[in-house]
């Protein structure tokens, strides 16, 4: 791709996790709307992955996708578009005497692996950074690297198509609920700052990358989880 107008996913939107006030508070945010160690449990049952497996985690932020496969895999590929949350996902997992994970400092756009070696891709809350026409790049690329019927978990904020601003005032108001002014806050500087995208345009997308959307599942309205599989014939 020619980089002279390539689109700079490095540059802020939203939340600023280049501070580390802000990675240090992630987790325990995240903990008041989702169940993180239940998620990652239905991520390897779809997975399915095994001592040989290679998985990539696109903006692997704490770690706790990279860290629970790399238990399992041979290898993982972390990348991140924020330093800080790379050192602190990079030191967790020295903590928990993790060595076969890959940290790098990358995003969608230019990770650099080889077509068909990745058995699984993880993006969790990530892929709302970039405007539509870059989420079909990076989904084109996410299909590229996988091997011939690889599996890709996408979760994010997705935008009903029906009545989409009384559900997105709905869910800020219950993310106030859940983990109160911090999270209600956080919430609204998503939807003015970032890049959600509409349920029937995000399944278009990953459609035209070439995906099979195996199964699909809604939280809260908007937080939405695709289990997608690449087709078994070679790209």
């Amino acid at each position: 791709m020619n980089t002279i107008w390539l689109y700079n996913e490095f540059q802020q939107t939203g939340k600023d996790y280049s501070l580390q006030e802000e990675v240090e508070v992630y987790d325990p945010s995240h903990n008041d709307f989702r169940d993180l160690v239940k998620e990652i449990g239905v991520v390897i049952e779809w997975f399915r992955p095994n001592k040989g497996s290679k998985v990539l985690d696109i903006g692997c932020g704490t770690g706790n996708f990279s860290i629970a496969m790399a238990r399992i895999c041979e290898k993982v590929y972390s990348i991140d578009i924020s330093k800080a949350m790379l050192k602190y996902a990079q030191e967790k997992a020295i903590s928990k005497q993790i060595k076969n994970i890959s940290f790098t400092h990358s995003g969608y756009l230019n990770f650099n692996l080889p077509d068909q070696s990745i058995d699984g891709v993880i993006s969790s809350l990530s892929l709302h950074h970039l405007p539509d026409f870059w989420k079909s790049i990076a989904l084109e690329r996410i299909f590229n690297v996988l091997k011939p019927k690889g599996r890709f978990y996408l979760y994010d904020v997705v935008i009903p198509d029906h009545q989409p601003s009384d559900a997105i005032n709905a869910f800020i108001a219950n993310q106030g609920i859940k983990g109160g002014d911090f999270m209600r806050e956080d919430t609204i500087i998503h939807f003015k700052e970032e890049f959600s995208t509409l349920d029937w345009i995000m399944k278009k997308l990953l459609i035209n990358a070439g995906f099979i959307i195996k199964k699909e599942e809604t939280q809260d309205g908007l937080l939405k989880k695709f289990y997608c599989e690449k087709s078994g014939q070679s790209n």
